[in-house]
């Protein structure tokens, strides 16, 4: 919000890069989301592909600009076109404060955007019911025993760690248990990689997920070496 930012009713969403945002073909809604690739999106629109390590990155400048076209147009209808072209709603605040350069003062939002989305929106896939879609030609939808002994493996673990390790996390694969940020790291990083071993058809999904939790760890340690990045 003191960013100005508007976010993923945006055609540019992100607060870091220019990429620019396609909605759900046939689906009435204000979100964009962000594919890196978008040949088969019946848009067809410009670019149709994104290089992940050499994205369209934002800068201050060009920030401020942006801003100032938002507010300086003529009308409320212009103003909210170039708001949702750009994804600004206009100036910061914090634009007066010389020391700041946007994006880069601006950390990431790990909570939102780790524990309780990538993470939530993981397990639906693994369970079958994100968004209505179906494994596709692969297989990572886990059996619905399987994710229940899943579920009560992960609440009696609880009785066996102490509380200095972090929340007591309850049955995830309960509908009616809500998860905190919290419980999700915990989950993911320390129960995670335990009670989904052998829980897959296929390995290459479990091997896939320990591969994201590295990388998780990598982000949380409070310095990142050159050597962290050229490992990832």
């Amino acid at each position: 919000m003191l960013m100005q930012m508007k976010g993923h009713n945006a055609i540019s969403p992100c607060r870091m890069c220019r990429i620019t945002g396609l909605s759900i073909p046939g689906i009435a809604g204000t979100a964009h989301y962000v594919p890196l690739d978008r040949r088969c999106h019946p848009s067809q629109l410009e670019p149709t592909q994104y290089n992940p390590a050499d994205l369209p990155l934002r800068n201050h400048d060009e920030m401020c600009q942006q801003a100032l076209e938002v507010e300086g147009a003529r009308t409320n209808t212009e103003s909210e076109r170039l708001a949702r072209k750009y994804g600004i709603k206009g100036q910061s605040i914090l634009l007066h404060l010389h020391s700041l350069r946007f994006p880069s003062s601006f950390p990431y939002d790990f909570m939102h955007l780790i524990w309780e989305n990538l993470m939530k929106n993981l397990v639906l896939h693994w369970t079958g019911e994100f968004k209505g879609l179906d494994d596709g030609r692969e297989s990572y939808t886990l059996d619905n025993a399987v994710w229940k002994a899943i579920g009560d493996d992960t609440a009696q673990a609880g009785t066996t760690i102490p509380s200095a390790y972090g929340v007591r996390v309850p049955n995830i694969a309960d509908p009616g248990k809500t998860l905190s940020a919290e419980m999700w790291s915990f989950w993911t990083l320390f129960l995670g990689p335990v009670v989904l071993r052998r829980g897959f058809l296929q390995t290459v999904y479990y091997q896939h997920y320990i591969k994201l939790v590295w990388l998780l760890n990598i982000c949380l340690q409070f310095e990142i070496s050159v050597n962290d990045i050229q490992r990832v």
